[in-house]
């Protein structure tokens, strides 16, 4: 039976690990968001949050936003915050050539993130 549980407590996930790990990767999603930056959005939805890692504040500001109804406010805010940086992106691209083929690459990860969002945004609105 301990071994049940122990197997049980293995095979659960975070409701959004996936997201989580899309987001925290810049090899996934393309681009760096920075513990400021979710100190910042965490502020715009009234949550007060220490400057921690990453991975910290990414789970509480999700858990708490679930928790609080602010899920879908939350994911537009990451996903807003996405857009502005492949927006940044895009004109460094066109205005350094040479780096436009490895900004190319980071803009499709920041899309398919930005498709992963919208997904999660969509599951959210029906809870």
């Amino acid at each position: 039976m301990e071994q049940t549980a122990s197997l049980k407590h293995n095979n659960r996930q975070s409701d959004y690990e996936t997201l989580e790990k899309q987001i925290l990767s810049v090899y996934h999603s393309g681009v760096y968001i920075t513990s400021h930056d979710l100190v910042q959005i965490g502020a715009q939805l009234e949550y007060d949050l220490p400057l921690k890692e990453r991975d910290i504040l990414l789970k509480k500001l999700l858990g708490d936003a679930k928790k609080d109804g602010k899920l879908v406010l939350l994911l537009q805010k990451i996903g807003a915050l996405l857009k502005h940086r492949a927006e940044i992106y895009t004109k460094l691209g066109n205005n350094h050539m040479p780096a436009r083929e490895p900004i190319s690459q980071w803009l499709h990860k920041a899309k398919s993130t930005d498709l992963l969002i919208k997904r999660e945004i969509q599951k959210a609105e029906y809870e």
